[in-house]
């Protein structure tokens, strides 16, 4: 007589978004990465805390212009274009949606912001 077949092993579930009262969040594409966020934070500083790999050589000092994303929803939760961003990305926002992750930071009115990280 043979043991019965071990159950699977548990798969790791995808991160549970916060509660509704825990601040803003940001929803990473496509990993589907939820964090809570604090205004002021970066994408890029949210991202690296919550374990969301963007494409840096500069560690987020806005040198390198390699942390691009595209904001899918939320824009108006984030600071404006700065110097540093219009530098390495001209005026061409409107059109691609693309931001710095390292200089775009979360302002109070923020609530939500969906990005798509290449």
């Amino acid at each position: 007589m043979s043991a019965p077949p071990s159950p699977p092993a548990p798969s790791t579930p995808p991160p549970a978004a916060p509660p509704p009262d825990a601040g803003p969040i940001v929803t990473f594409r496509p990993s589907g990465v939820v964090a809570a966020a604090r205004p002021g934070e970066s994408l890029f500083e949210i991202g690296k805390r919550a374990g969301v790999r963007i494409s840096t050589s500069c560690n987020g000092k806005a040198s390198c212009g390699l942390c691009r994303v595209a904001i899918v929803d939320g824009e108006s939760g984030l600071s404006p274009l700065g110097p540093l961003e219009k530098r390495h990305l001209g005026n061409v926002y409107f059109i691609t949606k693309q931001r710095l992750s390292c200089q775009a930071r979360l302002t109070e009115s923020a609530t939500a912001v969906t990005i798509d990280v290449p």
